[in-house]
């Protein structure tokens, strides 16, 4: 018969297809976890998903339904991207972000030299895109804006 390859899926509580950029957040059954963990790998029928604070754990296809694991997006450092966020590009350029999907967030940067759109997880991590704890305010001649 030849060699077929068998190409493993996992996904998480709602169907949605987990990789090795993503965040997941578990939503039932959880006791003591909080926040979001990130999807290191995916093989063999098991997500490896590491906690800060707690380090690497395997969760099967199972494992994902009990504890209701929901594919999110985040910032680089595992924020969790809502609607009306502001959030900072490679800590110089500001913007908020308009929509959020499980893999995608719209971040508008409002015409200051930088794109508009939609985001994945390997883009905001790549460009450094983190949530702003507070805005910076600007000054120029005319005075601050």
């Amino acid at each position: 018969m030849g060699n077929q390859a068998i190409i493993a899926e996992m996904r998480d509580a709602e169907g949605t297809v987990l990789d090795d950029t993503c965040w997941v957040d578990f939503t039932a059954n959880t006791v003591g976890i909080a926040g979001l963990g990130r999807v290191k790998a995916v093989r063999d029928g098991v997500a490896i998903v590491h906690w800060d604070g707690l380090g690497n754990y395997k969760y099967g296809s199972n494992d994902l339904c009990y504890y209701g694991a929901r594919r999110t997006i985040a910032d680089k450092t595992g924020v969790k991207l809502q609607e009306g966020q502001f959030v900072e590009k490679k800590g110089r350029w500001q913007g908020m972000v308009k929509a959020v999907t499980d893999t995608n967030a719209l971040i508008v940067f409002g015409g200051l030299g930088v794109s508009d759109g939609w985001y994945e997880q390997r883009q905001i991590d790549k460009d450094d895109i983190r949530v702003m704890t507070r805005m910076r305010r600007q000054c120029a001649n005319a005075g601050c804006f």
